[in-house]
């Protein structure tokens, strides 16, 4: 006999790219609408309807980008914080 016969070995897969716990399903969720924020067209709309004024001296567009970046760097520390 050339080929001899083993018991299978039932494998479960489950992708890296999928978070796994309910922090993990937080964080990705929280970046990800945050990140939407920074898109273009939303980024043109808060140009055109917000983006006249100034705050602190500085346009409000860049601060406005700069929250919202701040977040987005407090979402990826709190996740790591919480070992998802």
């Amino acid at each position: 006999m050339l080929f001899r016969r083993t018991s299978e070995v039932a494998l479960s897969y489950r992708s890296h790219y999928l978070p796994r716990s309910r922090s993990g399903w937080i964080a990705v969720l929280a970046f990800l609408g945050l990140m939407a924020l920074v898109q273009p067209p939303i980024v043109f709309w808060v140009d055109t309807h917000l983006g006249s004024g100034w705050v602190l001296g500085m346009p409000f567009l860049y601060v406005y980008l700069g929250a919202v970046y701040f977040l987005l760097i407090g979402v990826l520390i709190w996740a790591v914080l919480r070992a998802v």
